[in-house]
């Protein structure tokens, strides 16, 4: 385990994380796994360091997840700084199609809660044939708790849950209905079923691998993510400097 700004980072591969998370599905104990895939948005979200604030509840989940991965090369090389090196960078987008190719063969169900039903539609169409207990994209609001959507998954019982709604809606929605809920693992996905569907491109895998992917998807969406890709990248800077010098464990 590398501890990155308090949030433990499971030192693994990809093929090592989707092992796990699929194992976790297997031998539910009555208490869904919550798994993160950490980024720099994520940390720019949820840690609080003068003069930068963040959010204590989501740092919190993050802090206590059961498996938290490195989706983002800065969080790679950070780790190496830190003489801690996490093995490689696990995402996401990398880890959902894994998941659902295991699941198929294991017999294990999905559930999504978010995102655009075409896409979902679309991605399912090139993805394994898994078991889908459900395609759910509901409208979530945090400041107003919808029982009803939490009804709907534990109706549906799935060994897998992911959860679509962006950080940190995503992880603040799962924490907080994590002991409500009846399922083997949930797992925040952001929008990665946008990529499989293909609404939207993935960098080349050189720039994936390189550390570039986000010069990559601000190039493709700038209006919307050239702002938030900024900020992150001056916050998670500041705080690695903090980190290396001792601030965080």
């Amino acid at each position: 385990m590398t501890s990155l700004f308090s949030i433990p980072v499971a030192r693994v591969t990809h093929d090592e994380a989707v092992s796990k998370i699929i194992e976790m599905a297997k031998t539910r104990d009555g208490r869904a796994k919550f798994i993160a895939t950490l980024n720099v948005d994520f940390i720019a979200n949820a840690v609080s360091a003068w003069p930068f604030k963040g959010n204590d509840e989501l740092w919190g989940y993050l802090k206590k997840a059961d498996l938290v991965t490195a989706d983002g090369m800065p969080l790679v090389v950070l780790s190496r700084l830190l003489r801690k090196p996490l093995p490689e960078r696990v995402t996401g987008a990398d880890m959902v199609p894994a998941l659902c190719e295991r699941a198929a063969k294991e017999g294990l169900s999905v559930y999504v809660l978010g995102g655009d039903k075409d896409a979902l539609d679309e991605a399912f169409k090139r993805l394994a044939a898994v078991k889908v207990a459900g395609l759910d994209p509901a409208f979530v609001k945090l400041d107003s708790p919808d029982p009803a959507i939490v009804e709907r998954i534990n109706a549906a019982n799935p060994d897998i849950l992911f959860v679509a709604l962006g950080n940190p809606k995503q992880e603040l929605w799962m924490g907080r209905n994590l002991a409500s809920l009846r399922a083997g693992v949930v797992v925040g996905i952001g929008g990665t079923f946008n990529f499989i569907a293909g609404r939207v491109r993935r960098a080349p895998r050189w720039m994936q691998k390189s550390g570039l992917e986000w010069i990559y998807r601000i190039s493709q969406e700038p209006g919307r993510l050239w702002r938030r890709y900024a900020y992150g990248l001056v916050k998670f800077s500041y705080l690695s400097v903090l980190s290396l010098c001792g601030r965080f464990r």
